[in-house]
């Protein structure tokens, strides 16, 4: 919903379903379809209302019926929903269609918005159109603070402590600054700010996607490709964002970018530090621990060729001491299998410095009693290092073509 009279009438909304509790505003269901209201009764019924600025036609009658899709896709199943659909005017030729389906159709005038309110709404609007939409009390009170304190990101419990109000309250208030947009939804009760400074109306919004995933999940930091890129391991710049984090997540799109979570044991969540990008302090891998995790999980930073570049760029910059201390640190045989051949193979090249033997004893002390292939995806064969007990499947020629050899 956008507008004066939208605005008015998700006003009305609450009012006319004031005895059931607020679950989200702007909620995105299966299929990332977008419904305006979330309810829920005492009964445990959830109310979905939907409002439609213009007439309810035919042409509406895919929209409405793909969010009763949506609604009965969400997981885990709902046992008894409702669908309410508000509109300027509902054509008889929709309600014939919907008879079948547990539709609620509903008029502005039915939940109390006469016609002539709606003229002096759209008369207004047209007034103002060009013009920033006036803030309530309240609104300009949580938009001078974002703004004085630099806030990216808003949630629900924010507006309750700032404002000192309810749940629903504060959601009410969110769903009418995204209408004014002042803020962006990013998910549920997660809302990103958009400073005065992006512009008015044609506001460009922020698309800082650390600012995003590092609000997704705690704990978590930047790693894999994310933190290779970061620090010059390496040159390509992905679209996917990695997250290391102890929990479980499925993956997240939000304004072009794909966050990919990626759950770790509690032993190997560790070794972050606190980085500055794009202005945003962020929770990200230090660069001996990215290459490490990269190590760890190859799939996660372009495959052997980036690995071999990520080895090659870090060996000569990073600590090897440290680089060492965290991959015995890891509990992981088959990442220090690969680690030790990689840094043997550059060594042999004439790449990097070979390690010391200090080093190198304390990565032989753990490495596996089973033999591993370099590449598990590429065909099984090739030539066992003994010393490492790994087989190299992967000819020398792509091992290197990624390493700029000057």
């Amino acid at each position: 919903m956008e507008g004066a009279l939208e605005a008015y009438v998700s006003r009305e909304i609450p009012r006319r379903y004031g005895e059931h509790s607020i679950v989200d505003v702007n909620k995105v269901l299966p299929g990332r379809i977008l419904v305006d209201f979330h309810f829920k009764k005492s009964d445990n019924t959830h109310v979905f209302v939907e409002v439609i600025a213009k007439k309810i036609g035919r042409t509406m009658l895919d929209r409405i019926i793909n969010t009763y899709a949506a609604i009965s896709s969400i997981e885990p199943t709902l046992k008894r929903f409702e669908l309410v659909v508000v509109g300027r005017d509902i054509e008889d030729s929709v309600r014939e269609e919907l008879a079948g389906i547990p539709v609620k159709l509903l008029t502005f005038e039915q939940i109390g918005v006469t016609s002539e309110k709606a003229h002096d709404l759209r008369r207004l609007e047209l007034q103002t159109q060009r013009q920033p939409p006036h803030l309530s009390p309240n609104e300009a009170k949580l938009v001078a603070i974002c703004e004085a304190e630099n806030k990216t990101i808003i949630r629900p419990s924010d507006v309750q402590e700032v404002l000192d109000c309810t749940p629903s309250y504060a959601y009410l208030l969110l769903h009418s600054l995204r209408n004014k947009n002042w803020i962006e939804r990013v998910s549920q009760g997660l809302y990103q700010f958009i400073p005065l400074s992006y512009g008015y109306p044609d506001r460009i919004r922020p698309t800082n996607p650390y600012v995003v995933g590092a609000s997704l999940i705690e704990p978590y930091y930047f790693s894999y490709y994310t933190s290779n890129s970061h620090y010059g391991l390496t040159t390509q710049v992905p679209y996917t964002v990695f997250i290391a984090t102890t929990k479980k997540k499925p993956d997240f799109e939000w304004s072009g970018a794909n966050f990919k979570f990626i759950t770790l044991s509690k032993d190997k969540f560790f070794g972050y530090r606190k980085e500055v990008v794009y202005d945003t302090l962020v929770n990200m891998a230090e660069p001996e621990k990215s290459l490490v995790d990269s190590f760890d999980k190859p799939k996660y930073v372009g495959g052997l060729e980036q690995l071999t570049r990520i080895a090659w760029r870090g060996m000569s910059r990073l600590n090897r001491d440290k680089i060492v201390k965290y991959a015995v640190k890891m509990k992981s045989h088959s990442l220090i299998q690969r680690l030790g051949f990689v840094i043997s193979f550059l060594s042999e090249e004439g790449l990097v410095e070979p390690l010391s033997p200090k080093q190198e004893s304390m990565l032989l002390d753990h490495v596996g009693g089973s033999v591993i292939y370099l590449d598990s995806r590429r065909p099984r064969t090739g030539k066992m290092s003994k010393t490492w007990r790994i087989i190299n499947n992967v000819p020398r020629s792509q091992l290197l073509g990624e390493i700029e050899i000057r």
